[in-house]
């Protein structure tokens, strides 16, 4: 989440942030309307990634949910331990798909 605050301090925001279950992602658009995403792994292994997909979890929802960056620093910063916040909890409702900044 540090990149996350870097930019955003920037004025700098991302257009969706949504947490896919494999990876937390945040994707941005500049004006020209080139996009960029900032994700961070949810496992630390490829097996703990196919475990996920292949789990009841991802057949709810194979998209994400969407969530608030700004709540993930201050929890982060609370002392919540980065491995419980990259485990994704909730799993409804599924994220509309999110294409730019300009739609």
């Amino acid at each position: 989440m540090d990149k996350y605050v870097e930019l955003r301090d920037k004025g700098i925001l991302p257009y969706w942030t949504i947490h896919h279950g494999v990876t937390l992602s945040c994707y941005y658009a500049d004006p020209d309307g080139n996009q960029l995403e900032f994700q961070a792994d949810c496992f630390d292994s490829n097996q703990g990634s196919n475990d996920f997909m292949h789990g009841p979890n991802y057949d709810i929802n194979p998209i994400g949910v969407e969530f608030d960056p700004q709540d993930l620093v201050n929890r982060l910063r609370a002392g919540t331990p980065e491995a419980a916040l990259l485990q994704r909890q909730v799993h409804l409702p599924v994220s509309p798909v999110r294409g730019s900044l300009m739609e």
